[in-house]
């Protein structure tokens, strides 16, 4: 049960970017697609969207607004897993998060740089330049990439995830740590920037050793891709899947669409290699009759198209009367989204975090057999959403595309079925079910003591109330004196003094009860404003009433 707990408070957290990657998805494509000439002129819009018009800035300013989201994506899913699974003082663990994620890749980028690794030495050209051939310059050149300026490994989400989860493990350890009084100003949540940049500095050393040879591996499946047939293309999109949940997809799809391992195919006399330089080359070329089928791609329109949107549909009927209408706002945006432009993401995310047995034990077997089905049938289109068919479709002749008609409303019927049936038989917490109750258990003061022992003594005193330690005696009485907590506005700490704006000045106590019973060691008054000078034993009294606060 705490295995599910945590799985279950992980996905709630997970729906923080995963909102932002909805909408996000929606600008970046809409954006994209009227910023894209060819769409433009396909659509006989030229007249219209212009910068004469300055109708094409509109989209410009659109698509980058959209980009922002999936250009800092593992940032956000950093800060959303040590924020959201903080217990307390979350922006203080989303805050150790940002120093941990840039120290990491800091590490990673100067350990590179020693080993004349830039990026200017790691592109395709200059690796070819080099002696390197098409194959492993493309190779060697998906493993890198620029995080916030920071030239680093590409570990996409899954290096996000990585320091947050450390990150807030962290900060639920030593948030509350209370050290000697000469150095109390670094006490509690102070420490755990400190220890997260130490360890993530640590670890990011570490990684700059691990990371190429998983890079590689994942790479080097690739030519077992390439030689096996109809397996292969089963693997290849099962696992195209499955990595894109912590994000590193791009390690087995970009050599296939831009290197030999793709195919290779000469057109008007030049030889292209890569699924997408082939397909591109295809549809420019007036002599090429069709598309290429062992494309790689096609099949996936299959859950693209019907899937998803009938897995969305089953999470919809699941959900709870009265969440029907916030889980529709959800997932109308990311079906939309998804099948104008592509962007799987955010329905996928939707039940990966909550289930990851619905993603990898249903849509990732799936999403292979899609492009086995797709390749078997001969399908032969270029793209698998709306923006990208569009110009595939002008060139109607090049395309074959009928299987398509009777295979995605059968996909859209399998995974409506099997996703209803597997959330309602194992009552799987899907968007708009989630159990009310057991979250408000979660709250109560006994779950609390459970969760918490060393704020309470292991004995009753005689009236029956929980005894306290003489910590939580003293923050009982600063808020006594306080006028009690639904007196206080706002409450904070600075190196020596507590800061607090209350609502009632007149409930204060007296500055000699605050000197003789609080152990204060001056008091400061404006209107409804208050200091109280403890030194630096402040931050230890903090943390105290932060705790004694939510008892």
């Amino acid at each position: 049960m705490k295995i599910m707990g945590k799985l279950q408070s992980f996905g709630k957290v997970m729906m923080i970017p995963i909102a932002a990657i909805t909408f996000a998805s929606f600008f970046m494509g809409l954006g994209g697609a009227f910023t894209n000439s060819d769409t433009i002129k396909a659509l006989n819009l030229s007249g219209i969207i212009n910068e004469q018009t300055g109708v094409i800035y509109f989209f410009q300013i659109m698509k980058a607004a959209g980009e922002v989201v999936f250009k800092y994506l593992p940032l956000f899913f950093c800060l959303g897993a040590s924020f959201g699974l903080a217990k307390k003082e979350q922006g203080f663990a989303a805050l150790s998060g940002a120093m941990g994620y840039l120290a990491f890749h800091t590490v990673i980028s100067q350990i590179l740089k020693i080993q004349g690794l830039t990026a200017d030495t790691v592109t395709v050209d200059f690796l070819k330049e080099q002696g390197m051939n098409n194959i492993n310059a493309y190779r060697f050149n998906s493993l890198f990439t620029t995080e916030l300026g920071i030239f680093t490994y590409k570990m996409s989400i899954f290096g996000g995830l990585f320091v947050g989860l450390i990150t807030s493990a962290i900060h639920n350890k030593f948030y509350n740590l209370k050290l000697p009084p000469v150095m109390a100003f670094f006490s509690g949540t102070r420490i755990v920037p400190i220890i997260t940049l130490s360890i993530m500095s640590v670890l990011g050393a570490v990684m700059a050793f691990l990371w190429k040879p998983v890079g590689y591996s994942l790479t080097d499946l690739g030519f077992f891709i390439r030689d096996s047939g109809l397996i292969g293309s089963f693997v290849w999109g099962a696992l195209d899947k499955a990595l894109i949940s912590v994000g590193l997809h791009h390690l087995i799809t970009v050599p296939i669409r831009y290197t030999e391992l793709g195919g290779t195919a000469l057109i008007d006399g030049q030889t292209y290699a890569g699924t997408t330089n082939i397909f591109l080359a295809q549809l420019a070329s007036p002599t090429v009759p069709k598309l290429l089928v062992r494309n790689f791609s096609a099949g996936r329109i299959l859950y693209q198209m019907g899937g998803l949107p009938g897995a969305a549909l089953a999470m919809y009927q699941c959900a709870k009367p009265e969440r029907k209408k916030e889980v529709k706002g959800l997932l109308i945006p990311a079906v939309i989204t998804m099948i104008l432009f592509g962007v799987t993401e955010p329905i996928e995310f939707t039940f990966l975090f909550v289930s990851p047995a619905l993603f990898f034990l249903v849509h990732v077997p799936l999403s292979g057999l899609s492009v086995v089905l797709g390749e078997m049938t001969g399908v032969a289109v270029y793209g698998t959403c709306i923006k990208d068919m569009f110009i595939s479709f002008l060139q109607p002749q090049k395309n074959y595309i009928w299987p398509l008609l009777y295979l995605t409303p059968i996909y859209f019927g399998v995974y409506y079925f099997i996703f209803k049936y597997l959330i309602l038989k194992f009552n799987i917490k899907t968007p708009g079910r989630e159990d009310e109750s057991e979250d408000v258990k979660l709250y109560t003061k006994d779950d609390y003591k459970q969760k918490n022992p060393k704020i309470f003594t292991n004995t009753e005193s005689g009236n029956g109330k929980t005894a306290l330690n003489k910590d939580q005696e003293l923050a009982l009485g600063i808020l006594d004196g306080l006028g009690g907590k639904e007196n206080i506005s706002e409450i904070g700490n600075c190196i020596s003094r507590l800061r607090v704006t209350v609502k009632d000045p007149s409930k204060i106590v007296s500055d000699e009860v605050w000197k003789k019973q609080l152990q204060a060691l001056g008091v400061i008054r404006r209107e409804n404003a208050i200091q109280v000078v403890y030194g630096t034993k402040v931050t230890n009294i903090m943390t105290d009433i932060n705790e004694v606060m939510d008892m």
